[in-house]
C-alpha cells in the first residue's frame, strides 16, 4: 500500500439540486417482490429475532442514483417492514444520515463489498440493493437480497414499468448535498482561509501517510478523501472535516493520520496565523 497525501485549494463551493419525480411507482409489483425477498430471505436464515435489512438507494448501470432510485429504495423498503413487523427494517433516514456525513458518492458503493460494508455500518443483517434502466418508455428494475457477513445472496428478482420520462427520472443526483462547510463551522473564532487575502498554504513538515483498512485492503480499493483541515498558527491540526469521503473505514484513517500531522504555519504578511485548507489524502494499493 501506498498512501500519498497533498495540499489543494478548493476553487469554489459545491452545489446541489434535486426535483421531485412524478412518476407512478408500480404498487402491485413492489408489494409482490416485497413479499418473494421476504420469503427467500426466511429460507436463507434471515429469522425475525435476529434478522434487519437495510434498502440502500437504486442506482443506475453507472453505479449513480437517482431521485427514481431514491424512490422505488424507500418504496420497497416501506413494503418490506409493513408485510413482515418482526423483521426489523432500518429506517432509510439513517442511510441518508450516514451518507451526509460519511460523504461517500453513490458510485463508490457499486460493489458487492461496499454494499455489504455499507450495511455492517447500520447494524443490518442484510441489504436490499437495486438497479434501475431506462429502456425507452419504461424502466426494468432489478434486486438483490444480500448477507453482511458472509457472501450469500438471494436470486436477482425484477420488473419493469411504464414510464415516459425515465429520461429524466433517472437523471444521476448525488447521494449528498454538496454545500462546502464554512469557515463559520469551525469551533476557531474568524479562521482565514488558505490562498485567500494574502494567507499562503501551510507546507507539510511531518506527514506519515494514512493507514489501509482491513475491509478497504480486502476489496482492493483505491481512492481519495477530501478534508478540511484546519491548521493553528503552531503548525498543528486543529479540526477536520471529510467533504468527500469514501467507503471501508479510510475516512476515520485519513482523519486519523491527519490529527498528528505538523505543518510550517500559513502566513499573512509574515506572521502565522490560523487558517483553513484542503488536504487531499489517497490512498492507493500496488
Amino acid at each position: 500500500m501506498a498512501a500519498s497525501a497533498f495540499l489543494a485549494l478548493l476553487g469554489a463551493a459545491y452545489s446541489h439540486s434535486q426535483e421531485t419525480s412524478s412518476v407512478t411507482l408500480p404498487e402491485i409489483e413492489i408489494r409482490t417482490l416485497a413479499n418473494r425477498i421476504l420469503q427467500e430471505a426466511g429460507k436463507l436464515d434471515c429469522k425475525p429475532e435476529d434478522c434487519s435489512i437495510l434498502v440502500a438507494n437504486f442506482t443506475l448501470p453507472s453505479g449513480a442514483t437517482s431521485q427514481l432510485g431514491i424512490q422505488l429504495a424507500d418504496a420497497f423498503s416501506n413494503q418490506l417492514a409493513s408485510q413482515q413487523k418482526a423483521i426489523q427494517v432500518i429506517e432509510r433516514s439513517r442511510l441518508q444520515t450516514y451518507l451526509e456525513q460519511e460523504r461517500i458518492p453513490a458510485t463508490l458503493l457499486n460493489s458487492e463489498k461496499a454494499i455489504r460494508w455499507l450495511g455492517k455500518q447500520l447494524g443490518a443483517t442484510a441489504v436490499l440493493s437495486g438497479t434501475t434502466e431506462g429502456q425507452g418508455a419504461s424502466v426494468r428494475v432489478q434486486v438483490t437480497l444480500r448477507w453482511c457477513e458472509k457472501e450469500r445472496a438471494g436470486p436477482v428478482e425484477e420488473f419493469s414499468f411504464p414510464d415516459p420520462d425515465s429520461n429524466t427520472d433517472l437523471n444521476p443526483i448525488d447521494s449528498f448535498p454538496k454545500t462546502v462547510p464554512s469557515s463559520n463551522s469551525s469551533s476557531i473564532p474568524l479562521v482565514l482561509r488558505a490562498g485567500v487575502g494574502g494567507v499562503t498554504s501551510p507546507g507539510c513538515s511531518y506527514c506519515p501517510q494514512p493507514n489501509y483498512t482491513n475491509p478497504a485492503r480486502e476489496a482492493k480499493f483505491n481512492g481519495t478523501v477530501l478534508l478540511q483541515v484546519t491548521v493553528s498558527e503552531a503548525g498543528s491540526t486543529v479540526e477536520s472535516k471529510v467533504i468527500r469521503g469514501v467507503p471501508f473505514g479510510l475516512n476515520e484513517a485519513a482523519m486519523n493520520a491527519v490529527r498528528d500531522w505538523k505543518f510550517k504555519p500559513a502566513t499573512r504578511e509574515g506572521e502565522p496565523v490560523t487558517c483553513m485548507v484542503m488536504i487531499e489524502a489517497t490512498f492507493r494499493l500496488h
